[in-house]
């Protein structure tokens, strides 16, 4: 089965279902499955580029989010995060379409900039196959192992 299609949408543009629907699906996967109270709604949102697929119901079944540039000039970076993929769409290359699309965007947006994200251990391997390399060593993020890994570009 293919990965559904994915919509860039400014916040501002998020209808109230869409936010419902996004915060409800990040709040399972990373909260519930992962069993990880952690502080979602940490102010970034309003300023971030959202990335949502839909299956064909219309129902949110994967995001992330694409962030502005951090720092100044010539040592800033861009990132995405908060990429989650309902249990219904895992194994279809949905999260790996949503990485590729975040990776465009950034370019499109911020070219040159590297990219920098938190990124749970155990995805390692995963983001490395998109070029990024581990800075740090793991750090507990909300009891969950976590590496820093950076995008040369």
């Amino acid at each position: 089965m293919p990965a559904p299609p994915i919509r860039r949408t400014a916040f501002d543009a998020l209808t109230l279902t869409d936010l419902h629907d996004l915060l409800a699906l990040r709040s399972s996967v990373f909260v519930v499955e992962q069993s990880c109270p952690y502080p979602d709604i940490d102010g970034r949102d309003p300023a971030a580029l959202h990335l949502i697929a839909t299956d064909g119901k219309g129902d949110i079944v994967g995001c992330a989010r694409c962030l502005e540039p951090d720092g100044e000039a010539p040592d800033a970076t861009v990132s995405f995060g908060r990429l989650a993929v309902d249990r219904s769409q895992r194994s279809t290359g949905l999260g790996r379409a949503l990485v590729v699309e975040s990776l465009a965007v950034l370019s499109e947006r911020w070219p040159g900039l590297d990219v920098v994200i938190g990124a749970q251990l155990y995805l390692e391997r995963f983001y490395g196959s998109f070029g990024f390399v581990r800075e740090t060593e793991p750090y507990d993020d909300f009891g969950i192992l976590h590496i820093d890994m950076r995008l040369r570009r």
